[in-house]
């Protein structure tokens, strides 16, 4: 008998702790994220994503990035804007979001280029799935993030 209470229990407890995403969002690791189906540059990208209540994604482990290259390739994505601009500092690259320096990066080799007018970081969806500069005006696809909402 105890026993059954006791998964009773947990299971309101799991329930009353639900975290969900908004219409349109994709839930991944107590997070949501936004693929936009348009390009944008990058400055634009970022205020589509904040009137959003979220950011440009910061992709913060290889297994996020492996999740986010699968999502982006379902819908055919080949390479899209991530939150990383060094576009205050030269090549001292931070989220502009929480202004935090990456805890997880994957450049490509010779990436970023120094001395170049590409502030902007890139993920390539497709072969080597590295990280690539690119000038902020070019358009792309992006991906908005935020936390998943709290139910209990």
């Amino acid at each position: 008998m105890f026993r059954i209470v006791l998964v009773l229990v947990a299971l309101t407890t799991l329930a009353s702790t639900e975290r969900v995403c908004d219409d349109g969002w994709v839930p991944y690791n107590n997070q949501c994220y936004l693929f936009s189906s348009r390009v944008d540059i990058f400055p634009n990208a970022m205020a589509m994503c904040s009137g959003k209540g979220s950011n440009l994604v910061e992709v913060r482990t290889a297994e996020e990035e492996a999740w986010i290259c699968l999502q982006s390739l379902i819908r055919r994505f080949t390479i899209l804007w991530i939150g990383l601009t060094d576009v205050v500092n030269q090549n001292k690259y931070v989220y502009p979001s929480s202004g935090r320096k990456p805890i997880y990066t994957n450049w490509d080799r010779g990436q970023p280029e120094i001395g170049k007018k590409e502030d902007c970081a890139a993920l390539q969806t497709f072969g080597n799935r590295k990280w690539h500069d690119y000038p902020c005006n070019r358009k792309m696809h992006y991906i908005c993030k935020k936390p998943a909402k709290h139910y209990e």
